[in-house]
């Protein structure tokens, strides 16, 4: 499946779940829902993180276009993100690796959140080879950030 399959499927879940009825549009989806549209999207991101490390390695030419455009990707699912860990998602019939700490410091990671979705904002503007890195780089550090707080490592 295509990263841009991936991301608009991603979001029709999303959009899906989410507009499932007035209360879980308020606070999103709830439970195996919430937990299965969280890792799609998180996901997504995975993926635009690793076009943009390509070109980070030189494995990919550098393109200002294709760093705008993974960049934008993932903004918009960290905003996605945001709405996918609603009371009681910690749990359900499907694997999750959100840590607890999540919802007994929800605005810690709120704040995460929010910085790393910063970061892939300042990404999108850069044009130059020499900026690169380093905005790549701020975002990889937010991100990572949440995980080691957040998320509990994959078996």
């Amino acid at each position: 499946m295509t990263r841009k399959t991936r991301h608009a499927l991603a979001s029709v879940l999303v959009a899906a779940v989410a507009l499932g009825g007035v209360s879980m549009a308020r606070s999103g989806p709830e439970g195996s829902d919430a937990i299965k549209a969280r890792q799609e999207v998180m996901e997504t991101i995975g993926e635009a993180i690793n076009a943009l490390a390509a070109i980070a390695k030189n494995e990919a030419p550098f393109d200002a276009g294709a760093i705008k455009d993974n960049a934008e990707t993932i903004a918009d699912h960290l905003k996605m993100a945001a709405t996918l860990f609603p009371e009681g998602s910690d749990k359900g019939n499907v694997e999750t690796w959100a840590k607890p700490e999540i919802w007994a410091d929800r605005a810690g990671f709120e704040k995460r959140l929010q910085a790393a979705q910063a970061s892939a904002v300042a990404l999108q503007s850069v044009t130059e080879e020499a900026a690169f890195r380093p905005a790549l780089g701020a975002l990889g550090n937010n991100c990572k950030a949440c995980h080691d707080k957040y998320r509990r490592p994959k078996d």
